[in-house]
């Protein structure tokens, strides 16, 4: 599969059809996809150029005041406002991390063609950056997500000291102008979906292998994780989404026996 930037490979497809992306995840060319990381750094835009922030003041609330059917927006809204709360999440490794923001923007101008947005910006033990790339039920596929993520990963590495400016100015928090790692998240039951459908193929095994050997040789940290024993409620109204139970965040299950789960 050839592509001319990071951004039009995650939005290839075939990277996102279920019978597909695991047949993708083998053939795809990591050298190319480091190539491409790298060039995505060289390429990126730049807010502060433009007079325009990354980190922007957050409510915790839908903007618009009304419901909304983007669930990744609202379980992000859920996440950062349950870390602003007090919530100490970890990963799995022990590891402690926190919210500072979420949908955080990295367009510099309306041109700027396939610049999304970081569905969660944080830290890891109050220093190392990382990109939160989160997924539901229904949503794009774990290869997307990972393609996607290592986009927003150099978009955001391109701008890291404007960016560790801001979270000292808004949050006091010292980020480190580093590499960010990033983190593929979402609720148990998306994984569960795609560990479960017989069509998704050996996905965990390609995809896996796939990123382990981009974060080798970037030298950047990658993880899959989900998110157990939590439910959130979307913001409706005025109201800001809400993340209720134990919240754990937990590695995904290596084997799969009998079409059962099997979580650490």
């Amino acid at each position: 599969m050839t592509a001319n930037t990071l951004i039009e490979l995650y939005n290839n497809r075939a990277v996102n059809r279920t019978r597909e992306f695991a047949v993708v995840a083998e053939e795809l060319d990591v050298p190319q996809i480091c190539r491409l990381y790298e060039a995505l750094i060289q390429s990126a835009p730049h807010r502060h150029a433009r007079g325009k922030r990354y980190l922007e003041g957050r409510t915790g609330k839908p903007e618009s005041g009304v419901y909304s059917n983007r669930d990744e927006e609202h379980l992000a809204m859920a996440l950062f406002n349950a870390s602003r709360g007090g919530t100490a999440f970890r990963l799995p490794d022990g590891r402690s991390v926190t919210f500072l923001d979420y949908q955080t923007p990295l367009k510099a101008r309306q041109s700027d063609t396939g610049v999304g947005k970081i569905d969660l910006f944080g830290v890891i033990d109050g220093r190392l950056p990382c990109v939160i790339e989160l997924k539901v039920v229904g949503g794009d596929t774990p290869l997307r997500a990972l393609l996607e993520g290592l986009a927003y990963c150099a978009l955001l590495e391109a701008n890291i000291g404007e960016v560790a400016r801001e979270a000292i100015e808004q949050h006091g928090t010292n980020v480190s102008p580093v590499r960010p790692v990033l983190i593929v998240l979402a609720p148990d039951d998306y994984w569960l979906w795609y560990i479960k459908n017989q069509r998704a193929g050996d996905w965990q095994r390609t995809v896996n292998t796939l990123s382990a050997r981009i974060a080798d040789d970037l030298d950047l940290e990658i993880h899959f994780l989900a998110l157990r024993d939590a439910t959130f409620q979307k913001g409706l109204h005025g109201t800001a989404p809400r993340l209720t139970g134990n919240c754990r965040i937990v590695s995904l299950p290596e084997l799969v026996v009998s079409g059962h789960d099997k979580y650490p």
